[in-house]
């Protein structure tokens, strides 16, 4: 009795370590298999909003970051330049990463003989006075529902005036000198409260 019950023993302390074993392969296959899905995921996408207005019809040549559209687990955002006719509104996705940094998302405008240009950059975090809302109810106004409904009546250009007097970083503005202007949304990740 006692060979089968010290048989039974070893079978089983196998058992245990095969399935401890199994459970650590396991583990480290899908922590190293989602590396790229971590940083590049859908739910890790990081998105922001691109806004700019000026004279109706102008064109101006903008570059701003984003994933690159079909790869499905990039590595690495790219920088995108293109032209566009005012006024423009566009959201943006980029890779996210997991340390809590996210990318440098910018927006650079190049146009010329220009003093009516204003853009801003900004993500679904961005309020306004009422500290309600997110500012992009008033670009999806289909959105601006309960609390946020006034939101449908608010002009985009209230909200870059309210923008402006508050000093946001990431709003920019033409005079008619300047040929190029580029704002960062790290600028208020970190430095706006």
């Amino acid at each position: 009795m006692s060979v089968i019950s010290h048989s039974k023993y070893k079978k089983s302390i196998y058992i245990m370590k095969s399935i401890h074993l199994l459970t650590f392969l396991v583990s480290i296959f899908f922590l190293s298999s989602c590396g790229d899905k971590i940083g590049a995921g859908a739910g890790m996408d990081g998105g922001y909003y691109i806004y700019i207005t000026g004279d109706t019809g102008r064109v101006v040549s903008i570059s701003y970051l984003e994933r690159p559209a079909g790869v499905e687990l990039p590595k690495d955002n790219i920088t995108v330049t293109e032209s566009v006719t005012l006024p423009f509104f566009k959201e943006a996705r980029t890779i996210d990463w997991p340390d809590g940094l996210g990318p440098d998302s910018f927006l650079e405008i190049t146009s010329k003989n220009d003093s009516t240009t204003r853009a801003i950059i900004f993500d679904n975090a961005l309020q306004l006075a009422d500290k309600k809302c997110g500012v992009i109810a008033a670009f999806y106004t289909e959105n601006a529902v309960n609390n946020c409904e006034y939101y449908k009546d608010i002009s985009k250009d209230s909200v870059l005036n309210y923008l402006k007097s508050i000093d946001y970083p990431c709003y920019l503005e033409f005079s008619k000198e300047e040929t190029t202007k580029k704002v960062r949304l790290h600028d208020w990740w970190y430095n706006y409260d």
